[in-house]
């Protein structure tokens, strides 16, 4: 089944539990993956978890997470260029969100984009910038102000109010 949310990152979360085995397991159909579950006391799953939540309720407002979860998949690019590509001529996702700057540049996608400012609670100066554009195929393409590891860095609602900004009504959408 193609993902129809696809998250990009470089950063693969650090923390592994020696108690709680990472399943290498097949791939999902039409149940959310396994490793979405994973409970790293760090935050990012549940941060994951939690955007695939939003941006699926943008086009689906019925949904719930395990609904969201199942459509959405996560991609760690590493240093393999070419690995983004794989994914998105596989899977064929409708919106692919890059967690990090160097996910996105690796992609090497070229997008007019609508840039989006999150505030940093702690420093009133400080704002981090994302964006959503529409590729020229029709797959709409963000990335997130902040990776989902520094959700201290941003406010929930904040990052909601981005995620939730997702081009959805463009045509194709």
């Amino acid at each position: 089944m193609n993902a129809w949310f696809l998250l990009v990152t470089t950063k693969p979360p650090t923390w592994r539990d020696p108690l709680v085995l990472w399943p290498d397991d097949s791939p999902t159909f039409g149940e959310p993956p396994h490793g979405f579950y994973y409970p790293d006391p760090l935050g990012f799953w549940a941060e994951v978890r939690r955007w695939a939540t939003v941006v699926a309720r943008s086009a689906r407002p019925a949904w719930a997470t395990p609904d969201a979860l199942a459509v959405s998949a996560l991609l760690h690019v590493g240093e393999d260029q070419d690995r983004f590509a794989w994914a998105r001529e596989l899977m064929r996702p409708h919106v692919v969100l890059f967690l990090d700057e160097g996910s996105f540049q690796a992609s090497e996608l070229t997008v007019d984009k609508r840039r989006h400012h999150v505030p940093d609670p702690h420093r009133p100066q400080q704002t981090y910038e994302g964006f959503w554009s529409v590729a020229s195929d029709g797959t709409v393409v963000g990335k997130a102000p902040q990776h989902p590891t520094t959700h201290n860095l941003y406010r929930a609602e904040d990052m909601d109010a981005f995620l939730a900004s997702i081009p959805l009504d463009h045509p194709g959408g």
